[in-house]
């Protein structure tokens, strides 16, 4: 851990931490080390040289495990320790890691993502609606590898303001694909549209929403922490520019209503490439994936012995340790 700010329990601020608890959102500089953000841009834009992402995600070119310098940004510690003190839990799970990018065109079509509508992030995570707002369970990231300024394309978020604000009562069905609204559209002027023709109501609450869009300017290297019940939205990439992103995201490890947005971490093992990441993991962060920590009842001489046999040079000290 780098023990920014050690004094508050990990790399963020008090007033950092206390912005995404009230406003439901804050973008972080300094997280991670420049050679590593250097890096990651570096293998992005190679991947998508020849192509950008037609939706949100790489069909699986850049999902965690990829055996590559991007998985160092999903397991960093300082984002562990970050998410630790927002969840206020050492006990974290991962739900999503995805690297992509967007490209600027002028197509505005029904399903773009190109020009969003305003959502919150919960409708494809879970089947549930989110806890009340002091009680989150999820924190959600865009690791920007852009500078937005150029590139465009910085996601845009609609802050709550304060515990009567009437944009954040629950419960939130006023978007597409949500409480009965099945016509789903992404796209921001047909979905707005949509809502005039039929509901106008939620029109009307939903142009509150568009009233009070902030769009930061970030970096690369800047991290949003969000929230799934935050309304926000993608915005477009200026054209002849690509923009990419990893979307990181996770859980309280025993909130198992909230759903692995990935295929399975595991599911690429047997070639010996997942294994030797996960073998250079530290406990803290094979926890994220799954692998119980140091003196977890899971743990015992034979189990610490029968996982050293199948990840042959891992570090069994911690576990061992902790028996004691």
């Amino acid at each position: 851990s780098s023990g920014i700010n050690a004094e508050y329990g990990g790399p963020l601020t008090k007033e950092q931490v206390t912005q995404w608890k009230e406003r439901g959102y804050v973008v972080v500089p300094g997280l991670l080390e420049q050679a590593l953000v250097d890096s990651c841009t570096e293998i992005m834009l190679d991947t998508f040289k020849d192509s950008a992402c037609k939706d949100f995600g790489s069909d699986g070119k850049c999902e965690f495990p990829t055996c590559s310098e991007l998985d160092d940004v999903t397991v960093h510690e300082n984002l562990i320790d970050a998410v630790s003190q927002l969840l206020g839990t050492p006990d974290l799970l991962l739900t999503q890691s995805d690297g992509w990018c967007k490209a600027g065109h002028l197509d505005f079509g029904a399903q773009q993502n190109n020009d969003q509508r305003f959502h919150m992030d919960y409708g494809n995570n879970t089947f549930l609606h989110p806890m009340p707002w002091y009680k989150p369970e999820n924190v959600a990231a865009i690791v920007y590898l852009a500078d937005t300024e150029m590139t465009g394309g910085g996601t845009a978020v609609c802050y709550r303001e304060g515990e009567d604000d009437e944009l954040y009562k629950p419960p939130y069905i006023n978007m597409p694909g949500n409480g009965g609204h099945w016509e789903f559209y992404n796209d921001r002027t047909h979905a707005e549209k949509y809502f005039e023709e039929k509901h106008p109501d939620v029109a009307q609450f939903r142009k509150k929403i568009y009233d009070r869009q902030v769009i930061p300017v970030y970096k690369p290297g800047d991290v949003l922490l969000y929230r799934y019940d935050i309304w926000h939205r993608g915005t477009p990439v200026n054209v002849g520019h690509k923009r990419s992103v990893i979307n990181i995201a996770w859980k309280k490890r025993d909130s198992f209503w909230h759903l692995t947005w990935n295929p399975a971490w595991s599911k690429w093992n047997y070639y010996g490439k997942v294994e030797n990441v996960l073998i250079r993991l530290s406990p803290k962060q094979r926890a994220l994936l799954g692998v119980p920590k140091p003196g977890h009842e899971y743990w015992n001489e034979d189990s610490i012995k029968w996982f050293g046999a199948r990840y042959p040079g891992i570090d069994l000290g911690p576990y061992l340790q902790a028996l004691k």
